[in-house]
């Protein structure tokens, strides 16, 4: 039969999250959320000893290739996403039972909570509670299908009721947001993803076969990369002057947009 013993503390966590391990027909199952950590296993000989005791290693039901064949072994959850529910089933030998060595670092006993989180035209507005002191908050907005943090807040640690609002950093067309939460003692928390449509027009930039500089249609971040991928300009402005860059190709980035540019 499980025992389950829950202290005071536990019980006032409005977010705790049970970590329980069941042995059942030789498979070890250990159930919480991803915290940015991997499991380590002591894995026993059998009674005969001339085998490991665990057979297979599963995370969220899929077959997860591990070195089961050695006393002791890692499960790498690196390919979750921080806060995903995770559940690890271990298949073993009857008559040996493997043992998780850091069960813990499955567990959240956060209290934290998004309480509201949404954009307008000018603003980016969210709320939350239970937050510890010492955080802080990443806004992340997705730009080439990759989230770049355009704005880092320091949080302000009330238990109860926190409201933020930072100026919005809209491109054209649709725009997609969210929000990491950096506690100090590292655990992360991420906001559901928002999205806002702006009416801003896309922009455009001429010319295309270019001498000296490059004209946007509206002031923009920007940023300029050589054929080979490398950095070699960045900044805001309506106007990128590439003088002194060699002749050859040239990639714009602005405006969740990619354009090629020839330099002569």
């Amino acid at each position: 039969m499980l025992k389950i013993r829950f202290s005071m503390k536990s019980l006032l966590a409005t977010a705790t999250v049970l970590v329980a391990f069941v042995s059942q027909a030789g498979i070890l199952t250990l159930t919480g959320v991803y915290q940015n950590k991997n499991l380590y296993v002591q894995n026993p000989f059998t009674g005969d000893m001339r085998n490991y005791c665990t057979n297979e290693v599963y995370v969220n039901d899929v077959k997860r290739e591990v070195n089961i064949n050695s006393s002791a072994y890692e499960i790498d959850l690196s390919f979750l996403k921080v806060g995903d529910p995770v559940t690890i089933k271990i298949a073993h030998k009857d008559d040996c039972k493997p043992k998780v060595l850091n069960p813990q670092v499955l567990t959240t006993k956060s209290a934290f909570v998004w309480a509201s989180f949404t954009v307008d035209k000018n603003n980016i507005y969210w709320s939350t509670r239970g937050e510890a002191a010492k955080g802080k908050m990443f806004i992340e907005q997705m730009r080439l299908n990759t989230w770049v943090i355009v704005k880092e807040v320091t949080n302000k640690g009330s238990a109860v009721l926190n409201n933020y609002q930072v100026e919005s950093f809209h491109h054209s067309g649709l725009n997609q947001y969210r929000i990491k939460y950096l506690q100090a003692d590292g655990q992360v928390f991420y906001s559901p993803v928002v999205e806002f449509t702006s009416d801003l027009p896309p922009v455009t930039f001429y010319p295309k076969r270019v001498t000296d500089k490059i004209f946007l249609s509206r002031e923009v971040e920007y940023e300029i990369l050589d054929a080979f991928g490398n950095m070699i300009r960045k900044g805001v402005g309506q106007e990128i002057d590439i003088t002194s860059s060699p002749a050859g190709v040239y990639y714009l980035n602005c405006d969740n947009q990619t354009f090629k540019v020839y330099k002569k």
